[in-house]
């Protein structure tokens, strides 16, 4: 039983020394390499760019095979309600490392008003909670250091707006956490987050559409980071590309497109990284999945 203690113990060192340069992303600020085809879950403002509704899911896991490893769970849905002309939706996210574990549900409501023949201000608000575990007495329950266990609940806001023209570009910004309680007393504080995202479709010739996409996190006491990433489309339906963060991590994408479904997959690495076992990999898989009423768009 000790062995098999001490064995999750190392795991879990191992694994918090592998993240130390990316602590920055933890508390689901981490920035999910498909940010270009699932827009609406960092901006709910652009959920109005869907007509009918939209749902997506997105997967992501490092480390494959690690007991406790990174993972994470992001699901967004919202639908159109005609008669008073507004789209209303839900998110859900959930992460874990090791013995912790994060989950945040909100609900919004947004509105988009044309400016122009085919532009368009669109305004979304919401709120939620959100709640944070930590089992710490899992890893060595007769250490005083891992004794206490951690449970705290907040309440929090949500605000975004964008500005865009369907199937061409689109510009937002999104306080999808703004925390209601702020106490530095708590055993765990929540830190309130914020989005920067863009997106355009060029169109090269009949056959081949570029959809460059950029994305900007911060959080309070974080340095801003950036996402970048750019789909080359063949036929409207495969798309291909690459995507850069700013810690140096790199990241290959493939996104396909099928009547009212988008699947996307995506795996990100760094050229720089090693890790402390090398039977351990560092890299990152995500999988993605867009269902969009009325057909799924390049945009």
């Amino acid at each position: 039983m000790k062995n098999t203690m001490l064995k999750y113990q190392i795991h879990i060192i191992g694994l918090a020394m592998l993240l130390l340069p990316f602590l920055g992303r933890a508390q689901h600020g981490v920035s999910y390499n498909q940010f270009g085809q699932l827009k609406n879950t960092f901006n709910n403002s652009l959920s109005t760019m869907d007509e009918h509704g939209s749902f997506s899911v997105l997967g992501r896991r490092q480390w494959v095979g690690v007991d406790g490893a990174p993972k994470s769970v992001w699901a967004s849905g919202n639908v159109k309600l005609r008669p008073i002309d507004m789209s209303v939706g839900v998110d859900f996210k959930q992460s874990s490392l090791g013995v912790v574990k994060e989950s945040e549900a909100t609900a919004f409501i947004a509105k988009a008003v044309r400016i122009s023949e085919d532009e368009y201000l669109s305004l979304s608000m919401g709120g939620g909670l959100i709640y944070f575990q930590g089992n710490y007495n899992q890893l060595d329950g007769g250490d005083p250091s891992f004794r206490d266990n951690i449970r705290e609940t907040n309440g929090i806001l949500s605000i975004s707006t964008s500005f865009y023209r369907k199937d061409r570009f689109y510009a937002g910004i999104s306080i999808p956490r703004l925390s209601l309680i702020r106490d530095k007393n708590r055993e765990y504080e929540f830190r309130n987050i914020y989005y920067a995202t863009a997106g355009f479709l060029f169109q090269l010739d009949d056959a081949f559409h570029v959809r460059p996409s950029v994305l900007f996190t911060k959080k309070d006491d974080r340095d801003m980071q950036f996402d970048l990433s750019a789909l080359v489309f063949m036929g409207k339906k495969i798309g291909l590309g690459m995507g850069l963060q700013s810690q140096g991590d790199l990241s290959a994408l493939m996104q396909l497109n099928f009547g009212d479904f988008g699947l996307g997959y995506s795996y990100q690495f760094s050229p720089k990284s090693t890790t402390v076992n090398q039977r351990i990999s560092n890299n990152t898989h995500e999988v993605g999945l867009r269902y969009r009423i009325g057909g799924i768009g390049m945009l």
